[in-house]
């Protein structure tokens, strides 16, 4: 015993250090599918934990209804309302000022416990970091605190655009949707072309409208996701009202999409 250590304060900082199981041995499935979970426009610091908690109680029963091959999390998107603790965006703008430490902590509440949930119940987990013009940095922070959280998950912190995630015969592409967004559909078979030619099933993945819109161009269906999120003041002076509060999963098995669930 070195003199002046204190064993019991040092056991209370241990106790704090949170703690999950690490599955080492898949389980082999027959029939294996994928969820994506891609919360887009979540906008922490307008909407709070309290808001989102039936949101996130039924994210959990639907990951916990099956054993998962793969369960995708689409992390950022404008997840945080500021980038910054001055109400600014990425860009600098200046919007509605909110308290982002309760908004880091709601996000905390929010998605631990769908994470854990998820290593319980698939076989992978993967994690992907996506660019919003609200909260880029904000929410790639976020994203690095998972990586070190979750030795075991696979997480994409890149600094990039455009991305996509492969299942099977599925390309899905992420992108928040306010660059290139008229000529997406072109963009994604450009940059990833491999992918999109071994898929028969092409989704791209879309955010930032805070409304749910879809269209089928050559077989490449390019949606833009719901978002449960609060009309804050910019939007409600603008008249951009009256939008249906929802989030949208998306269930697929290795050839087609199989369900969405709102």
């Amino acid at each position: 015993k070195k003199e002046g250590l204190n064993f019991d304060k040092l056991l209370e900082q241990i106790e704090k250090v949170k703690s999950f199981n690490i599955k080492t041995n898949p389980i082999e499935l027959e029939n294996k599918k994928l969820l994506e979970i891609p919360l887009f426009d979540q906008h922490f610091g307008v909407s709070s934990y309290e808001y989102y908690k039936p949101t996130q109680a039924r994210i959990l029963e639907k990951i916990n209804s099956r054993h998962w091959e793969e369960i995708l999390f689409v992390i950022g998107q404008d997840m945080f309302h500021n980038n910054d603790h001055k109400g600014r965006t990425a860009n600098g703008t200046q919007i509605e000022q909110v308290d982002m430490n309760k908004a880091w902590e709601d996000a905390e509440k929010f998605y631990f416990p769908l994470i854990d949930a998820a290593h319980e119940k698939s076989n992978k987990v993967i994690i992907k970091y996506s660019k919003g013009n609200h909260d880029e940095s904000l929410s790639w922070t976020f994203v690095k605190m998972l990586k070190q959280l979750y030795s075991d998950a696979i997480v994409d912190d890149s600094f990039q655009e455009r991305k996509i995630h492969t299942f099977g015969k599925i390309f899905i592409g992420i992108t928040h949707g306010d660059k290139g967004r008229k000529n997406v559909q072109n963009i994604f078979p450009v940059e990833f072309p491999h992918e999109w030619a071994n898929a028969t099933t092409r989704e791209i993945h879309t955010g930032h409208y805070h409304r749910e819109d879809g269209k089928d161009v050559f077989g490449m269906m390019v949606r833009t996701l719901a978002t449960r999120n609060k009309t804050d003041q910019w939007h409600k002076d603008m008249g951009y009202v009256g939008n249906h509060k929802r989030f949208m999963l998306f269930e697929y098995s290795e050839d087609e999409l199989d369900a969405i669930y709102y």
